[in-house]
């Protein structure tokens, strides 16, 4: 029995032996563990996903929207780790869409897709319009209290103890055209735990041996609510469906892993009338308002934007007949704000445009024009912008304009020195006197259905030009 503490303590120092980094200089990198290799993620209803493929027409769309957390439950305090549930639920459904076969459009992060559409490089009306679209909360985490018992006898014994919490979410498919939910699927869970263990407290002789051992298995939450979401987007999908159709796939996802047992709350026209809607827009004969300013304004937005410059917005007459002095100041606010805003990016746009053609242009008459265009649309653009700010412009879209106008500001400075910088070509650059339009459409708004061209020096405020002169100078 003496020889029970020298070998319970040599097992301890054996065992620190193989803690990475236990003994380790601190001059030296410890050696990382290595653990189970990665893998794909795979789920119990990755089969019944799989088997969706090619039973919804791929002309009808889908999108992921907004899958939030809605549980209000997160810790700070005492190492908590801040949310208990995953921020990621929408790109979990996406993932889930996306194996079931039907076509998917990413809306989860529009920002690139309207930034290039605000800068003029891309058109958004290149954007396949969205069908149907998923959205929904992780909206209950409840945690019930569990139970369990403890029992020695003569300081020998077992313990056990289990503990749940009940998880629910709903997601609901919408028409996208209409803004009528189609299908509604609500589901919940208990997410399991369990420990257990034993303990033995005896005596050796005079030395007193204590020895406990135990375990613990429990659900990760994250990947219950993965394959929850699995089995909703199923669920979804498959009611757009005829019974018989959904119900072979249906048959793959086993009782024992999850079951619906209603599909009462889904529209049996939807998919018809989504299809008939795809087929007059292909025809021509529906045409979805996907309009977006992203590129030269138009003769009338241009007009606008002259009527913005000098505070003299119109109001859409019929609108204000309609709605009350309240509202009819609260909506000319925001329309006049958003109006200004856009004509803000289409300025700061044709700016950006000038300003790269300045740089790129092979005579430095022809640099120093185009640079001082850009310069007075800039000041355009930031001057608009500035009004806009002052009506209420702002959010997403504020930022994002913000960002176009400070990029034309700072690439027409940049074209300006640039032409400054050249040497002289043929013959000097004189500021000439602004040209009087002989057709009664000013250089703004040039006349319907003419081709865009590059501004001429008669285009050109004579302050912008003094600005190039200054930066000549300099």
């Amino acid at each position: 029995m003496k020889f029970i503490p020298p070998l319970l303590c040599a097992a301890v120092l054996s065992g620190c032996g193989f803690a990475p980094g236990a003994f380790t200089a601190s001059a030296k990198n410890a050696a990382s563990v290595q653990g189970p290799p990665i893998e794909d993620v795979v789920t119990s209803f990755d089969d019944a996903l799989t088997c969706l493929r090619g039973k919804i027409p791929k002309e009808v769309v889908f999108a992921v929207g907004q899958v939030i957390d809605a549980t209000g439950k997160e810790t700070f305090a005492d190492g908590g780790t801040g949310k208990f549930v995953t921020q990621g639920a929408g790109e979990m459904v996406q993932s889930a869409l996306f194996r079931s076969g039907v076509s998917v459009v990413n809306r989860r992060d529009p920002q690139i897709s309207l930034v290039e559409a605000n800068w003029g490089i891309r058109d958004i009306r290149r954007q396949v319009p969205v069908n149907f679209f998923v959205s929904g909360s992780i909206n209950s985490l409840d945690f019930i209290p569990g139970g369990g018992f403890s029992a020695q006898l003569g300081g020998i014994g077992p313990r056990y103890r289990q503990n749940r919490i009940l998880v629910a979410i709903d997601l609901t498919l919408t028409d996208a055209y209409t803004g009528r939910i189609v299908a509604s699927v609500p589901l919940q869970k208990q997410i399991f735990t369990t420990e257990y263990g034993g303990v033995a407290n005896t005596f050796f002789g005079s030395t007193l041996v204590q020895f406990e051992a135990g375990g613990m298995q429990r659900e990760a939450l994250h990947f219950a609510l993965r394959q929850m979401l699995s089995l909703a987007t199923i669920e979804l999908v498959g009611q757009l469906m005829q019974p018989e159709v959904f119900g072979e796939c249906r048959n793959l996802v086993e009782a024992k892993n999850g079951f619906v047992g209603s599909t009462g709350t889904a529209d049996p026209y939807a998919l018809a009338a989504a299809m008939r809607l795809v087929k007059e827009v292909e025809d021509g004969s529906y045409a979805p308002d996907l309009a977006i300013p992203a590129s030269t304004p138009t003769p009338q937005e241009a007009a606008a934007q002259q009527a913005a410059a000098t505070g003299t917005v119109e109001q859409p007459q019929q609108q204000q007949a309609q709605a009350s002095p309240e509202a009819q100041a609260a909506a000319a606010n925001v329309t006049r704000a958003n109006q200004i805003g856009k004509l803000s990016t289409s300025a700061a746009t044709e700016a950006i445009r000038a300003a790269s053609q300045s740089e790129n242009a092979p005579m430095r008459k022809e640099a120093m024009t185009l640079a001082a265009f850009a310069l007075q649309k800039s000041n355009d653009a930031l001057r608009l912008l500035q009004q806009a700010a002052a009506e209420g412009f702002g959010g997403d879209e504020g930022e994002v304009a913000a960002v176009v106008v400070q990029q034309a500001l700072l690439g027409a400075q940049k074209a300006g020195r640039a032409a400054a910088e050249r040497d002289a070509d043929n013959a000097a650059v004189v500021a000439p006197e602004r040209a009087t339009s002989t057709s009664g459409v000013s250089p703004a708004a040039p006349a319907p259905g003419a081709a865009s061209t590059a501004p001429t020096a008669a285009d050109i405020a004579p302050g912008a030009m003094d600005a190039l002169g200054r930066a000549e100078s300099e």
